[in-house]
Formats: C-alpha cells, structure tokens, sequence
C-alpha cells in the first residue's frame, strides 16, 4: 500500500528506519524524478493504523532526535544514485530473504529424494498432471523444484539466489512471490502444451527474474536493482541457442515465458511507479 512520497531521500529513510524500531517493515522506491515513495506491503489493519499514526508525526517534526536516532540504531546508510547498489560482494549474496532461502532449501530437498528414490517418484508426486489430473492442483506449480542434474540444480539456484534475493530485499517478499508463481504455473503449462509433461526446473522463474530485474532497472534508474545489460544479451544468446536444439533437451518454452512474464511485470510496476 503506497503511504506517501519525499523529495529527499534522507527524509524517507529516516522514516524507514523508525519504522524498523518498532519491527514494521516499510518499504522506500525511488522513480526517475528522484522522489522517494514508501509502500507498507502488509494488510494487518492494526499495523496499518500504527503506520499512519506514526507518518503523520513524523511530517509534523521529521527532524526530532526521536526519529533521527533511529538511522543510527539501525546503522542505515541514507541511499543515493550509486551505479552499482547490488553487487556480487560476499555481505550481499548471504543476506537474503526467508522465500529465497525457502525455494533453496526446498530444491536441494528435492534433488536429494530424486538421488534417494529416482526421478519416477518425483515425477509421480511433484511433476506436471499427465492426465488432467485437476485435484492435485500442487503439480502445475512443482516442477520448478525437480532438477535431474546436479549442474541443472547449481546453476539455477546460483540465479535464484542472487536475483531472487536482490527482489526479495529491494522490492518486498510479495514481489518476489508475485513474479515466481506466475512465471512457474505459466512457464510449466506451456511447457506440458509444447513439449509434454515430464519437465522440471527452476530456469523459467530465472529467466523472469532476469527480465524483471533489467527492464526495472533501466527504466528506474535509482532502483536499488540491477542486472547488467551484457548478461541479459547473453541470456537471450542462450534462448536462440536451446531452440535451435544445440543444447540438447531444455525447457525452452519455459525460459521464453518466463522472460516474457518478467518484463511485462516489470513494465507494469514501472507504469505504477510513474502515474
């Protein structure tokens, strides 16, 4: 829920990090004309009251030690233009959220149950419906936890993790959720329509973060996400590649989706941003 938007990054951060004190998270987001707006993504309506009582002191005296004292309770660094805000740094990829580190967990469960008892059970209990099988509703989503390599596996959660998490901390946990089921319910039913049901991967829900994470990046230029131009060409590069069959058997459907769902939720936030 959008709350109100500053002129002054310092202003909107010292709010943020008052907030923090009380274990409220709120959320700040930077356009292109350089106002900083503040989102509350949680629908308790006590805690919404709490933040709006405690907004509309703030903009009486914002400069009260009461709420500047805050940034240095928290030991918050006022944000600026940077060019790099997200970088490979060791603090950044540890740091990430609960939903990154659920995803995580729960494909590397999955891997070793695959080691332990094969891909057939797998496939019969977490793989896409093969005969429309609408009561199990769970298997149009998990595929995207079956890998059937260990490379599959590592190279698609060093993704999940660095962008993954880079949403989850700069855009919110429901952001991140957002872009994952509909990338993996989507991406798996055109994959099960292309190719047929048996599939599994976590690799359409990178490519949407991929392209979320660039095009809002571009077009927000002091978001606090990036990702870098080059290593989307080399994506694409990558995409062209597994349709002309040279990498063999990859969920191709998938990846083109899932980019496709992840810049037109990227175009729309931006949309929202700028109205």
């Amino acid at each position: 829920m959008y709350l109100v938007s500053f002129k002054h990054a310092q202003y909107a951060q010292t709010f943020v990090d008052y907030m923090k004190t009380k274990g409220i998270i709120v959320r700040m987001e930077s356009d292109a004309e350089g106002n900083y707006a503040l989102f509350l993504d949680s629908d308790d309506e006590n805690t919404l009251i709490t933040v709006k009582s405690a907004l509309n002191a703030y903009l009486e005296n914002p400069l009260d030690p009461h709420y500047t004292n805050a940034s240095w309770q928290i030991g918050s660094n006022l944000p600026h233009r940077p060019s790099k805000l997200f970088t490979l740094s060791l603090p950044n990829i540890i740091s990430v959220g609960g939903l990154t580190k659920l995803i995580t967990a729960t494909c590397i469960f999955c891997y070793m149950l695959l080691l332990l008892f094969g891909k057939n059970i797998l496939l019969a209990y977490l793989g896409y419906p093969i005969d429309a099988n609408y009561t199990q509703f769970w298997r149009y989503f998990t595929p995207v936890f079956m890998h059937f390599s260990l490379l599959h596996l590592v190279s698609n959660l060093v993704w999940w993790w660095y962008l993954g998490g880079m949403i989850e901390k700069y855009r919110g946990i429901y952001k991140l959720l957002e872009i994952l089921i509909l990338a993996a319910i989507l991406g798996n039913y055109a994959t099960a329509e292309v190719s047929g049901p048996y599939f599994g991967g976590l690799s359409g829900v990178v490519y949407a973060l991929m392209g979320y994470v660039w095009l809002y990046g571009e077009n927000v230029k002091t978001s606090t996400i990036r990702f870098d131009r080059g290593m989307l060409i080399i994506a694409i590069v990558w995409l062209i590649a597994g349709y002309s069959g040279w990498l063999g058997a990859i969920a191709n459907t998938a990846h083109l989706v899932g980019l496709m769902i992840g810049l037109l939720l990227a175009a729309k936030d931006i949309w929202i941003l700028k109205k």
